[in-house]
């Protein structure tokens, strides 16, 4: 790759778009920004996005890696956002099958755990009907005896059966890149490194926004007739900036920790989802040579580049496996940990793991539209319900045709570069 050649395209290209007035201009290169530019250019939109790190580098490459429909959030009686995920899941598989995989998921059914084997056999007959599963990949319910031929590891202690059913592992960040590729294989220009710095008004209204480039330290002025902020945690910093700092807040951060472990220390046969004790439920996930175990959910207040991983984290985690499985895992067994920020929408009085994960869509007096909340399986539907809103303030404006959501048909980009891939950063090299 020639580096000096790619940076002066790059730079071209820039200068280029700072003299175009584009439809939309999207903040943010996680997983809710990528959807929205894939939707709405694939509607015929002209879209600038832009992130200020790398593409995936917050949230939507730390999660726990699962497009899963949300078991538990049946007891919070959230059944919209299982039936929902659930079926994203199924179009999921269908747009990319070498990046949504179907794996089997093991409930272990405890005494005094948040499930009773009735309350399972009914939770998850619900959870196949909501998401429409397939015949094949709907649950069974297990006896004590066939839990353990499932997963020998588990401990017979209060254990009083399992439910076995289907979710489906990604690769969370190669998911991101397969969708901006396939965004800009739709005429979309994506840039990272790239952070928004400033809104630009006309009228009163937000009229695009000044990007700082991070190498160069140039700036420069986009113009977009509809601008979205899908800044992930930072999604009330960049609302700040458009509404003067007065330090308005719709978001609850929270910190999920997972840590990763050989697979030869921990050779679970499949993906299980256990009780901690504390109301929570966890996932240990084999993954080729290794397993990995989380999430943590706790209030978080620093900052959202690098979150830390705590002692009392590791050990938190250490102690749900150590309760539930016959191994005798330790810190030293401990080869690497993540951990990421969710962007959850404010709801006083809950405790984190209470907090729906539900998006939100707040539109400020000046016209940004911000987007937060939601999950890594949601995002399609995400990117739907924003572009349908940035395509009736278009209307509204320059009586535009109304084009509906195609997105559900559009297979993404998976190996291989589309060849209009020039606006992505000359930073990237696929591997």
């Amino acid at each position: 790759m020639n580096t000096s050649l790619n940076t002066t395209l790059r730079n071209s290209n820039l200068e280029k778009a700072a003299g175009t007035e584009f439809d939309l201009l999207v903040i943010g290169g996680g997983i809710t920004g990528a959807g929205i530019a894939l939707d709405a250019a694939s509607r015929g939109l002209s879209v600038f996005l832009c992130e200020k790190g790398d593409f995936a580098s917050g949230t939507s490459s730390r999660s726990t890696k699962l497009i899963h429909g949300g078991l538990r959030y049946l007891n919070q009686f959230e059944l919209g956002l299982v039936r929902e995920s659930g079926r994203e899941r199924e179009v999921l598989f269908r747009l990319a099958p070498n990046r949504v995989i179907p794996e089997k998921m093991l409930l272990p059914i405890r005494e005094g755990g948040s499930f009773s084997k009735l309350a399972a056999s009914i939770g998850l007959w619900l959870y196949d009907r909501l998401a429409g599963v397939a015949k094949k990949e709907r649950k069974k319910m297990l006896s004590v005896d066939e839990t353990l031929q499932e997963e020998p590891l588990l401990k017979k202690e209060k254990l009083r059966g399992g439910g076995l059913y289907y979710e489906y592992r990604t690769d969370d960040a190669r998911l991101v890149m397969d969708v901006l590729k396939t965004a800009v294989s739709y005429n979309a220009q994506c840039y990272n490194y790239l952070e928004f710095t400033e809104p630009l008004f006309t009228q009163g209204k937000i009229c695009g926004g000044k990007l700082k480039e991070k190498f160069t330290g140039k700036e420069y002025s986009i113009q977009a007739k509809v601008v979205v902020n899908a800044g992930g945690p930072w999604v009330d910093k960049i609302r700040n900036l458009e509404i003067e700092k007065t330090g308005a807040k719709q978001l609850r951060h929270t910190k999920g920790v997972h840590i990763v472990v050989p697979h030869s220390t921990f050779p679970i046969r499949h993906a299980v989802y256990f009780d901690v004790g504390d109301g929570r439920m966890v996932f240990v996930v084999p993954r080729e040579a290794t397993t990995y175990i989380g999430t943590t959910d706790t209030d978080y207040q620093s900052a959202f580049e690098e979150p830390v991983v705590k002692k009392e984290d590791v050990q938190y985690l250490l102690y749900a496996v150590q309760n539930n499985f016959t191994c005798g895992l330790s810190e030293k067994d401990i080869i690497s940990t993540w951990a990421g920020i969710r962007p959850l929408i404010q709801q006083p009085g809950k405790s984190p793991s209470e907090v729906s994960r539900k998006d939100e869509i707040f539109i400020s007096e000046k016209g940004l539209i911000s987007i937060a909340g939601g999950k890594l399986t949601g995002y399609r539907k995400m990117a739907e319900r924003i572009t349908d809103l940035v395509l009736k303030n278009l209307q509204q404006k320059e009586n535009r045709n109304w084009v509906s959501c195609k997105t559900n048909q559009i297979i993404l980009v998976g190996n291989s570069f589309p060849q209009n891939i020039s606006s992505l950063s000359s930073e990237l090299i696929w591997l």
